[in-house]
């Protein structure tokens, strides 16, 4: 959203969807490759002062449901400090205060890519296309009431795409298909009434004020669930 999009909306973890199957030895794998990983990629890209390595993991459901999970997840935490700092000692200790989150998504259907390029150092990451944004925001707002919680931040993402992209009849076709399938992969059934089920819209409301701590200028909730719901609504749901 920040780089490819412009949002001003900024956010201190990365969400990842893994395209390999999940198993119960892909935290140790991972955390090893990463974590060896870390000095060439600092050094390469101009901070060779700049120390990285995972200090937790977590499977979610557990780690021994992770492989048969309907969507399974792995949480890495990412602990990072300057040599020399203060926080070097922390940091070797395995209890770092500057950390980074990232998710990793599991058996998520992604329908196409869009490779963005950073810098002018030739670093390429693959990134969800447009629609495959939209609907995988979309879906995140459904799951609210099977998962037990709130994805304010989903609602401002999508009106704000809302406003840049005016999309054609078939590029909204498509879009339903894509999230229906994601809805499918989740076990849940969306429609036309959906995302205007009160639950949906309280828990997307719930905390939305907190979104002033990395906006400028924050916009009211009514008018972009009201942007986000009237476009679900006009999807050709027939």
């Amino acid at each position: 959203m920040g780089v490819v999009y412009k949002s001003p909306r900024q956010t201190g973890d990365i969400d990842f969807t893994a395209i390999s199957k999940p198993s119960k030895e892909m935290a140790e794998a991972l955390m090893t490759e990463l974590n060896s990983a870390f000095p060439r990629a600092a050094a390469k890209l101009g901070y060779p002062d700049l120390m990285c390595n995972v200090q937790s993991s977590r499977y979610e459901p557990s780690a021994k449901m992770f492989a048969k999970a309907n969507g399974p997840l792995l949480a890495l935490r990412v602990g990072y400090a300057k040599r020399g700092s203060p926080q070097e000692r922390i940091f070797y200790a395995g209890t770092a205060t500057n950390v980074l989150d990232v998710d990793i998504a599991f058996r998520e259907p992604v329908n196409a890519i869009q490779v963005v390029c950073l810098g002018n150092e030739g670093v390429t990451v693959r990134a969800y296309s447009l629609l495959d944004l939209i609907a995988e925001k979309l879906r995140a707002l459904l799951q609210q009431r099977k998962r037990k919680r709130n994805r304010r931040q989903d609602v401002y993402d999508i009106a704000c795409l809302l406003k840049q992209f005016a999309l054609d009849a078939g590029e909204c076709a498509h879009l339903l298909a894509l999230l229906q399938e994601k809805c499918r992969a989740r076990d849940i059934e969306p429609n036309r009434e959906a995302l205007g089920h009160h639950e949906v819209r309280d828990r997307a409301a719930k905390d939305w004020d907190t979104l002033g701590l990395e906006l400028e200028e924050l916009p009211d909730f009514q008018s972009c669930f009201d942007i986000v719901e009237s476009f679900y609504r006009a999807l050709p749901w027939e």
